[in-house]
């Protein structure tokens, strides 16, 4: 049942989920390979300036900024920059930040359709300021020049470069049009000069939408709007149009300037999504279900289907970022079956295999829903307890301990017994610091006998 909300609720609901978001957003299988792809290191850096990004694209989406308010989104860009990351990559990461956040809004039933058009219009609006942004930033690797130097030149030569480009005079005649004008029309530029500019209407294009145009304009104020335009061969393109006027000494219009973004690709897949999802309505839950489920496969261990390594390195890469930024406990817990390759020599491979999923599922059933758990390697595993401190992540591990203890595992007649190293994230800590802590601890429950738990003492 989708709920209405108003905006301070939906405000409250954006920064209550705020991790939750990021968390699907960074364990999006595309936006997984966007990094390994360009081999961005998931670093406490990186990763710090990911969750201003996402704080950032939040409040645009929750009306409380605009995207040119947006402060962090420059260094965002930088960072992509600095590992090569193309503009398709950088929409690639806008939109799966989207698809988080109407995921969350879904589960929740907040998700109408008024609302998803809304999330739709703003997040078009933040890529088209970012893809500008963001090309600016890719071709102007250089120092910029002096103050002396004709910036009003070099600044008509960007926008020249990297948007379409016309200007009317104040009864719409076309006096200038560029090089992309051209190229995206179809028409000459010596086809264009003089002639009105609905030489490119579409038919399709409602005369409403031409009306809001000329009256914002004729009252001397900018205009941006979405318009479908036709090419000379009778194709379409649709571009994100700006048109500002011009005014002389007295303040009276003199001409129009049109600055253009190619959206053609961008809108195409919009409809096709918009035509996908009112074909499939019906069919809603099903197509989440796959496809959440595709998307972890790749971050599942294959034998027990909980998080495999890589996965987990990430997510704790993000959980330490967070912890330190909210000032909450987080520890770690590295265990492994004692005596295991004992079980596999006496009982063969198939058998340890059924013993490891019948430990996990155990072990699973007796955490809490936001510890992290995986698989580390053989019969080794680990579990990152967030806003949990070393206290309460010891008695979890002598919990386990005893649970698995008095389990009855098929194929070995003795009981299995694990043996626990635990340690807590301190201010100077980093991933693997924290992880050799807990991992000295494991060798010391090793050391002292097996079947216990060793908190970490430097």
């Amino acid at each position: 049942m989708i709920k209405l909300i108003n905006s301070e609720e939906f405000s409250y609901f954006l920064r209550i989920n705020r991790n939750e978001i990021i968390k699907r957003w960074m364990a999006k299988n595309e936006v997984q390979n966007v990094l390994h792809r360009h081999s961005l290191p998931i670093i406490e850096k990186n990763t710090y300036l990911f969750y201003e990004f996402c704080d950032c694209y939040i409040s645009v989406i929750e009306w409380r900024a605009t995207v040119s308010e947006c402060q962090v989104k420059i260094d965002f860009l930088q960072l992509l920059n600095n590992y090569n990351i193309t503009t398709a990559d950088l929409f690639t990461l806008i939109n799966k930040l989207k698809n988080a956040i109407e995921e969350v809004i879904f589960e929740n039933g907040n998700l109408s359709f008024a609302l998803q058009n809304e999330i739709d219009s703003l997040t078009l609006q933040m890529a088209n300021d970012l893809a500008i942004n963001f090309d600016i930033i890719t071709s102007n690797n250089q120092s910029y020049k002096s103050e002396n130097s004709n910036l009003l030149a070099e600044y008509k030569k960007a926008v020249d470069l990297s948007n379409i480009v016309s200007k009317t005079n104040s009864k719409g005649v076309i006096t200038y049009v560029n090089d992309k004008f051209c190229e995206i029309s179809g028409y000459s530029r010596d086809e264009l000069v003089g002639k009105p500019h609905n030489i490119i209407r579409h038919p399709d294009m409602p005369r409403e939408a031409f009306k809001d145009l000329w009256d914002t304009i004729k009252a001397k104020k900018s205009w941006n709007g979405i318009v479908t335009n036709m090419k000379k061969e009778g194709g379409q393109y649709i571009v994100d149009t700006t048109v500002i006027p011009i005014l002389d000494v007295d303040g009276d219009v003199v001409e129009y300037i049109a600055i253009r973004h190619d959206i053609t690709e961008l809108e195409e897949t919009k409809q096709q999504l918009r035509n996908i999802n009112k074909a499939m309505k019906n069919k809603v839950d099903e197509l989440y279900s796959m496809t959440n489920t595709l998307e972890q496969k790749a971050f599942k261990d294959n034998l027990t289907g909980i998080n495999n390594r890589e996965n987990f390195e990430d997510m704790f890469s993000i959980e330490i970022v967070n912890a330190k930024l909210n000032d909450q406990a987080l520890s770690l817990i590295i265990f492994d079956i004692d005596n295991f390759k004992l079980v596999n020599d006496t009982y063969g491979h198939q058998a340890g295999d059924i013993i490891l999923k019948d430990l996990v599922a155990l072990i699973e059933n007796n955490i809490k829903h936001g510890d992290i758990f995986a698989r580390w390697g053989g019969e080794e595993f680990v579990i990152l307890t967030p806003s949990t401190d070393i206290n309460g992540t010891y008695n979890l591990a002598e919990n386990l301990k005893k649970l698995v203890q008095l389990h009855h595992f098929n194929y070995v007649e003795d009981n299995l017994t694990l043996s626990f190293g635990i340690a807590q994230l301190s201010a100077e800590d980093t991933k693997r610091s924290l992880f050799e802590k807990a991992d000295k601890a494991l060798y010391e429950a090793k050391k002292n006998g097996r079947n216990r738990t060793e908190i970490y003492n430097a």
